[in-house]
């Protein structure tokens, strides 16, 4: 087996498979539960209350132990009837007095059992086992039980639990696709027990209770289990009863089952069920058709660097619609890692394939772009990122100048004195803490128009019109990867020009791992009425420490003495007309300040806005180091223009010089991965980035006889 195994919406890989065999083969034998627990560590599989998805990951272990793939410990059981519902072995309590219809009973109400220790349990399950057509049968997973109270005595029972995992007649009304039903189905609840006593007949009762628990069930379950419920499912056997009550409390019926019953068998066993729904809000449907992204398998990043076939693996997941156009995709990449400094042609080995090439990139499928080409890496970029515990996220734009390309269309304006043409590149790197890249997470590419007579003057433009726009939404795909790893803290960082208050505003509804970290341009209004500069500057120094500065254009590589402050702030909205109704925004400021910098050079005064609170000097320069690591991604344009030479390519449009760079952009990733892993982790095995031939070529290059084995350093 050399394939992932996909099982629940999550896959299985080989080595997953091979350590979950193990362990069930050890000494003393796990439980099944730790099993669960192993998987989902591994897998990164949470509910959306942050923890463990234990449920659902046994459920995935009993399908593959089903499959053969996986050899699971046996039961810990007490025996074969261990989960059927237990009577208190007593009668049931008697009703008195129940008056004919629902509007003259005394004191209705529904009681919510707490638990198995509720003094009540006993008698819910007394009730099921006495009078409901599946008797003691056991009910799963997370459950709502309720006792239906009265002065009469307790008139009957509501039980609820999860939804079914596939149903099509309810599937097809919400209309949801396989990714929304395995991101939303935790947010339907089936009413899988409704039971009025025998010896109770009271008109409209039934209703009556079906439209209170509605009016109950959804904040209950969130209070137990952190998921608002927005629509409940339940099946009625109309060899017993039509439905009527249902209909009259407004539920829906969508269908009929299809008997096969809960994860039973591929044929009918049991009867057929219409199946009902009742929505809990008014837009459950457009709610649960929302997509919510794939889950991820965590891949740490010295296994995609160490892989021996590392750009099958990169591009593994692409799609473009044909397999032949896949593998080309994949030739080009090998090729140009091969020979980053070659000219496109220059790649190649021979006609034939650098033909293959350029059919690739001059394609006239639109489809066929700088995303697409790039979603593979992004993919594998993310499965990276979720097996750390922090990721920086920086931002930058960097031009592309191709004016020697005269007769190439699509070209805008560069911002240079000699009026040159070329493309505008956005991106955005994620990047460990200690600086070694994990891939590229986003990128944006496009051609500056050129400016138009009597345009709005800047600032009264809304953000969608402005260029700027670009780092919102950037970080708002940074938003939908977090909510993608709710483990890994996302530290989204820029520079002057990221400093936008929509950016800060939406770092207040982003999900709890995504943080923004911005080196403030504005000096901006506080609600203290005063200016950020000057409030910074009237707090005490809170300590100094050295921070070691890399040669620039402008000056030799220098240790800098600073003084670091912090505070938290409350910023004013700017007093343009598209933003100044918009509310107060409170972010922690850190200044970082130079005070006594050798001659000649240039001061350090650097002001960073944050989301995270800072308490302490520790958080306060944890920011400062993170915000350091920004320069990461000017190595990484480095590696692009000189390493790749991606300023060197020539096509007869826009379009396709963005597909070649797609390739650029991965190889010039994995370059400074490389350098930047022998740098950060030099006690690494060389066998990590070189294989034996190529260790035994640079041994014979440099005339060494070694035979120890060799490091990264």
């Amino acid at each position: 087996m050399f394939e992932p195994i996909v099982v629940c919406g999550r896959s299985f890989g080989p080595e997953l498979l091979q350590y979950l065999n193990e362990l069930s083969r050890a000494e003393p034998v796990p439980s099944r539960r730790v099993l669960a627990q192993e998987a989902c560590t591994h897998l990164a599989w949470y509910s959306a209350d942050g923890r463990l998805a234990l449920s659902s990951a046994k459920v995935a272990l009993r399908k593959l132990d089903r499959r053969g793939l996986l050899r699971l410990p046996a039961r810990r059981s007490a025996g074969p009837t261990s989960h059927r519902l237990r009577g208190s072995g007593t009668s049931l309590p008697g009703v008195l007095q129940v008056p004919p219809r629902v509007d003259q009973l005394a004191s209705l109400q529904l009681h919510l059992l707490s638990g198995k220790d509720d003094p009540l349990h006993l008698l819910w399950n007394d009730l099921m086992i006495a009078q409901h057509p599946c008797g003691d049968a056991p009910l799963v997973g997370a459950q709502l039980r309720y006792l239906i109270g009265s002065e009469h005595g307790w008139l009957g029972a509501l039980g609820f639990g999860p939804a079914a995992f596939v149903l099509q007649s309810r599937d097809q009304w919400i209309g949801w696709s396989t990714c929304a039903r395995l991101g939303h189905l935790r947010e339907v609840v089936c009413l899988s027990r409704l039971l009025v006593r025998r010896e109770v007949r009271c008109a409209n009762l039934v209703s009556k209770v079906l439209s209170m628990v509605a009016q109950q069930v959804a904040e209950d379950w969130q209070a137990r289990y952190g998921i608002k419920p927005l629509l409940i499912e339940t099946y009625v056997d109309r060899s017993r009863f039509n439905g009527g009550s249902l209909r009259a409390a407004n539920w829906l019926r969508v269908g009929t089952s299809s008997g096969r019953g809960r994860l039973g068998p591929k044929k009918a066993v049991k009867t057929f069920k219409d199946v009902w729904l009742l929505s809990l809000n008014r837009q459950t449907r457009q709610k649960l058709q929302a997509e919510v992204p794939a889950p991820l398998t965590p891949q740490p990043l010295l296994r995609s660097l160490e892989h021996s076939d590392w750009c099958n693996e990169e591009l593994g997941g692409l799609e473009l619609g044909d397999r032949r156009r896949t593998q080309r995709a994949l030739q080009i990449l090998a090729a140009r890692w091969e020979q980053p400094q070659a000219s496109f042609y220059g790649s190649f080995s021979g006609w034939t394939a650098a033909k293959g090439a350029y059919g690739l990139i001059e394609h006239p499928d639109q489809g066929l772009n700088l995303q697409s080409l790039l979603s593979a890496h992004r993919e594998a970029t993310q499965a990276r990122m979720a097996a750390e515990p922090v990721v920086l996220l920086p931002q930058d734009t960097s031009s592309l100048n191709y004016s020697g390309l005269k007769q190439t269309t699509g070209l805008g304006r560069l911002r240079d004195p000699d009026g040159g043409r070329g493309l505008q590149l956005h991106s955005m790197l994620a990047f460990r803490p200690d600086g070694i890249p994990l891939g590229v997470l986003d990128v944006q590419c496009w051609a500056r128009p050129e400016p138009t007579q009597g345009a709005r003057r800047r600032n009264a433009k809304s953000i969608d019109e402005k260029e700027s726009y670009r780092w919102l939404n950037m970080f708002q795909a940074a938003a939908g990867v977090a909510r993608r790893m709710p483990q890994t803290k996302l530290i989204n960082i820029a520079d002057r020009e990221g400093d936008l208050y929509e950016v800060h505003t939406a770092a207040t509804a982003a999900p709890p791992n995504l943080h923004v970290l911005v080196r403030a341009q504005h000096d901006r209004n506080l609600a203290q009425h005063q200016k950020l500069w000057s409030f910074m500057a009237s707090l005490p120094a809170g300590a100094q420490r050295e921070l070691d500065l890399p040669r620039s254009r402008q000056q030799a590589a220098r240790k800098a003495t600073l003084e670091v402050r912090w505070s938290a702030v409350t910023i004013q909205p700017p007093a343009v007309p598209c933003k100044e109704s918009w509310p107060a925004v409170t972010l922690w400021a850190i200044w970082v300040h130079e005070p006594a910098p050798p001659q000649g050079a240039e001061p350090i005064d650097w002001m960073l806005l944050t989301d995270m609170p800072i308490q302490s000097f520790e958080q306060a320069w944890q920011c400062v180091q993170w915000y350091c690591r920004r320069w990461g991604i000017e190595e990484w344009h480095r590696a692009l223009k000189t390493g790749c030479r991606a300023e060197q390519r020539e096509f007869k449009t826009a379009e396709h010089l963005q597909r070649a760079l797609a390739f650029d952009l991965i190889v010039a990733w994995r370059i400074l991965a490389c350098v930047k892993l022998g740098r950060q982790l030099p006690q690494l095995p060389a066998t990590v980035l070189y294989t034996a031939d190529e260790l035994a070529v640079l041994l014979a290059r440099f005339k060494k006889n070694l035979t120890v084995p060799l490091s990264l350093a």
